[in-house]
């Protein structure tokens, strides 16, 4: 019977794909993270300063079929660097953890998302759905004070932040047509953490995660 059931959905979702309208995007764009994090004023000091970065991604997308025909689904493969300037300062054991330190970070970002489409000729787009990330590489380049001393740090992949997290993303837009079944995309996302960064970090800074700020252009082709 369990059989049975998965081959009609399997049909069923195959029929829907091959009767809906399919659309597949490259672009690429600016990217700005603003770190947070949660630390108790008068013990512990930190200064997070956003560096402007870039993106590109892949995108996917299906109609849903519906009277109005302004539904869509889809997801979105991302890779983008997150860069800022991390100072902190642990005022009990006078700064024995990272100080004074620009963090380069490559994130695979995954992005899952119902659409909706307003307007014809120019359409405006907006979603919202979770994120999964992913830390690819990172870089560390700056100033550590461990035991009262100054050590100059230049590190690739050196534990400060490390492995996945999940987060949750706002998409705003416009879409332009181009020729035939190109069009041009022009987005604005908000992208926050809903859970903390790993790695070496996070022991000292407890919860922390960033807000992603996106400006980000695609070209799209449907069939």
């Amino acid at each position: 019977m369990e059989k049975i059931i998965a081959c009609i959905v399997t049909f069923c979702c195959f029929i829907f794909s091959s009767l809906a309208q399919h659309h597949i995007g490259l672009g690429g764009g600016y990217n700005q993270s603003i770190f947070y994090c949660s630390q108790p004023k008068s013990t512990y000091y930190t200064l997070f300063r956003p560096h402007n970065s870039f993106l590109v991604n892949a995108n996917y997308k299906l109609n849903i079929p519906n009277k109005k025909e302004n539904m869509r689904i889809g997801t979105q493969w991302e890779w983008k660097r997150q860069s800022a300037y991390f100072y902190y300062e642990d005022r009990r054991n006078n700064d024995t953890i990272p100080t004074g330190i620009n963090y380069d970070i490559d994130v695979l970002h995954i992005y899952i998302f119902p659409e909706l489409v307003v307007g014809n000729s120019i359409r405006f787009i907006f979603s919202g759905g979770p994120v999964f990330e992913y830390v690819l590489t990172t870089k560390a380049k700056g100033i550590r004070v461990e035991n009262k001393e100054k050590i100059k740090v230049d590190e690739k992949n050196n534990g400060d932040i490390s492995g996945a997290y999940i987060g949750a993303k706002i998409n705003l837009g416009m879409e332009f047509p181009i020729y035939k079944n190109f069009y041009f995309a022009l987005q604005n996302s908000y992208s926050a953490g809903l859970s903390s960064k790993y790695g070496r970090l996070k022991k000292q800074m407890k919860y922390y995660n960033c807000l992603d700020i996106n400006l980000s252009g695609s070209l799209f082709y449907s069939f």
